[in-house]
């Protein structure tokens, strides 16, 4: 029995573990962006202050804030222009 709760409660980690890790901040977001997509990511970040996203005062989980960052997403994988 004892084996078994152990068991259960090793696979709850490991299946969790991973599922709670994947949950970044804004922030965190624009920076992996940033770093993979340097010029680009420039360009679309310009884009989005252009078009009225403040991305100097945002929170991490500010609704403006992911919405700055699915805008830029977009922006750099050519779906916004």
């Amino acid at each position: 029995m004892i084996r078994f709760l152990a068991i259960a409660a090793l696979v709850t980690v490991s299946i969790a573990g991973p599922a709670f890790a994947q949950k970044k901040s804004a922030r965190a977001m624009m920076d992996e962006m940033k770093a993979k997509y340097g010029q680009t990511f420039t360009q679309c970040q310009a884009i989005a202050t252009s078009r009225g996203f403040n991305l100097r005062d945002m929170g991490d989980n500010d609704s403006e804030a992911v919405n700055a960052v699915m805008f830029i997403e977009g922006c750099v994988m050519g779906r916004q222009r």
